[in-house]
Order: C-alpha cells, then sequence, then structure tokens
C-alpha cells in the first residue's frame, strides 16, 4: 500500500510538474500576447499623437499666413485711406492754386507783392509734390487720359497737338485728379 501510495504520489507529482509547465506556457503566451498588444497600443497611440501634430502644425501655418494676409490687408487699406484723403484734399486746394496764377498773370508789372504770390504758389506746389501731385504735361500731343480739349481749332502745327492750355491739370501718385483743359488742333 506504501508502493501504491509513493506511486500515486509520483504519478500525482508528475501531472503537476506537467501542469506547472503547462500553466507557464499559458503564462509566457499570455505575456507575450500582452506584451505585443501593448506594443500594438503604444505604436497606435504615437500615430494618432503624431497625427495631432501635424495637424496643429498644420493649423498653426495657415493661422499664421492668415495673420500676415490680414496685416497687409489693413496696411494696404490704411494707405489706400491716407492717399484717398490726400486726393480730397488737394482737390480742394487746387481752385487756390489757380486762382494764384491767375493774380500772378494778370499783374503786368512785377513787384515785391506779384514776387511773394509766386513765392506763396511756388511753396505750396512743391509741400503738395512731396505728397505726389504734378503738374499734366501739355507740351506735346494731345491725350485724352490726361487732357480735356475744350476747343478744338483748325492749325498747322499738325493734327492733335495742344495749342493752348486754359486750366492746368494735375497727377497724384499716377492717377489723374484732374485732366487739363486745353485747346486742340485738328
Amino acid at each position: 500500500m506504501k508502493d501504491n501510495e509513493e506511486n500515486m504520489k509520483t504519478s500525482h507529482s508528475s501531472d503537476n510538474t506537467i501542469n506547472d509547465d503547462y500553466d507557464l506556457e499559458i503564462k509566457d503566451t499570455n505575456q507575450n500576447d500582452n506584451d505585443s498588444i501593448e506594443e500594438e497600443i503604444n505604436v497606435d497611440k504615437d500615430e494618432v499623437v503624431n497625427t495631432e501634430i501635424e495637424d496643429l502644425k498644420d493649423s498653426l501655418k495657415r493661422l499664421q499666413a492668415d495673420f500676415i494676409n490680414y496685416k497687409n490687408r489693413t496696411n494696404r487699406e490704411k494707405q489706400q485711406s491716407i492717399e484717398l484723403a490726400n486726393e480730397s484734399l488737394i482737390l480742394k486746394i487746387l481752385p487756390i492754386i489757380d486762382d494764384l496764377n491767375r493774380a500772378i498773370d494778370s499783374k503786368e508789372e512785377k513787384d515785391e507783392f506779384s514776387s511773394g504770390i509766386e513765392l506763396i504758389r511756388d511753396n505750396l506746389l512743391l509741400s503738395l509734390k512731396d505728397f505726389g501731385l504734378e503738374e499734366v504735361d501739355c507740351s506735346d500731343k494731345f491725350d485724352p487720359n490726361y487732357h480735356h480739349a475744350v476747343i478744338t481749332e483748325e492749325s498747322d502745327k499738325g493734327s492733335d497737338k495742344i495749342l493752348e492750355v486754359f486750366q492746368k491739370g494735375y497727377i497724384l501718385n499716377n492717377k489723374c485728379i484732374r485732366p487739363a483743359m486745353v485747346k486742340v488742333s485738328k
């Protein structure tokens, strides 16, 4: 009976060893599966994080570009409003310059008073030139973009030649703000 008990113990012991080995294999397999699942989760997390980082970088770049465009647009609009205000002011000053020119032309004798008027007109024109004001050139051929023909006359100088200037025209920053009134040959 003792032998039978020992056989049972031995048999039982060997079954336990086999079961322990089997349990170890299952644990190793489970551990390997868990490790590979954790690696996949970490890889997936890294991909998600990298995708989010790239999306945020792209969003930041677009936001920066939008801000630069906004800044440029507001600067351009500000400059245009300044130019428009300058144009409006200069258009109100031009009749005064015309009056000064008429006063100078009407005076037959040049005296200190007429010299003072000329000096005022020249200083005013010089100041306006700093803002981009230029006189329209009326020395050659008629150009409908810069001249307004009020009279046409037969002439031996050829056609479309400016014969006389009645009122000076002005250009502000490459834009004709007032065309010159001229007499033109046919």
